[in-house]
């Protein structure tokens, strides 16, 4: 039996999976025994995986969250600031990540490993002190949102009947 779980949860759950995938990269790039390729592998993997998470908050989550945001003025623009604030992390996140993938796949064709492992690692860590904050911000800010915004989403659709029924169904 499939038991449904909450827009929070699964979002939740994902960064916990890049979480594991960001330790198991950055324990490759600080490896004695350090092979380009591989690591390359999982710094795609791992840049592919958080595009993906963020395309999905983009496209569906921020939209929906945004669109139930209260209709005070001041919390509405409150909302639109927090979001404003999470894409340029996710901008920051996916150009740091790009720098690192472009640096590391030049390492087999032209050597320099250690010196571009360690600028590799500095990119790395710098993405995954500034997720720290950005996941708490979104799974204390956002996420609990998530849930009451698609269903408000979902009700006001099913209430939108064509106005030839006017406004009572009974």
């Amino acid at each position: 039996m499939r038991t449904e779980r909450s827009v929070g949860d699964i979002l939740e759950s994902n960064h916990r999976e890049l979480d594991r995938l960001l330790v198991e990269l950055l324990d490759d790039l600080s490896a004695d025994e350090r092979d380009p390729v591989s690591t390359y592998h999982r710094l795609d993997l791992f840049w592919a995986r958080l595009a993906v998470h963020i395309r999905a908050e983009h496209l569906v989550l921020f939209p929906a969250v945004l669109s139930a945001a209260s209709d005070q003025q001041e919390q509405r623009e409150a909302m639109i600031r927090i979001l404003g604030d999470l894409r340029h992390d996710h901008d920051f996140f996916m150009k740091e990540l790009a720098r690192a993938v472009k640096a590391l796949r030049l390492v087999p064709d032209f050597g320099n490993e250690n010196e571009t492992f360690e600028v590799v690692r500095i990119l790395v860590k710098r993405v995954e002190q500034r997720l720290l904050q950005h996941n708490r911000i979104e799974e204390e800010t956002i996420y609990p949102l998530a849930d009451q915004a698609i269903r408000s989403r979902i009700l006001n659709e099913l209430e939108n009947l064509p106005p030839r029924f006017g406004t009572s169904t009974k």
